[in-house]
């Protein structure tokens, strides 16, 4: 008995003038919009929010979707005032964490 495979998930970025990034000490906050290719949101638009908070340096991250409320918000760990917050939709929480370890792969191989 063969175990099936999750369905192959893409994305296509169609906003973002600074590319594929997140906030940070040089840009407190930035967004990019990416279309989705394949899986449940298959051809639905992704938002992602990013915003660094220099007082903790906190990179606190909101996701969402245009067309359907279904969101994911993550804070990492700072000052009380941007501490985690609930989670919510874990598809997006994946394709975030996706982005985050390529940006930062691409990161490390430029240096």
């Amino acid at each position: 008995m063969s175990e099936s495979q999750p369905p192959q998930i893409t994305l296509t970025q169609t906003r973002g003038d600074q590319g594929l990034r997140f906030a940070g000490p040089d840009l407190l906050d930035y967004q990019m919009i990416f279309k989705i290719h394949g899986g449940e949101y298959d051809g639905k638009r992704l938002n992602i929010d990013s915003y660094y908070h220099p007082c903790c340096g906190t990179l606190e991250v909101n996701a969402s979707l245009f067309s359907i409320y279904v969101r994911w918000r993550n804070k990492f760990d700072g000052c009380k005032l941007h501490s985690r917050d609930q989670e919510g939709d874990k598809i997006l929480r994946d394709l975030v964490w996706n982005l985050m370890i390529n940006t930062t792969h691409a990161e490390t191989e430029n240096e």
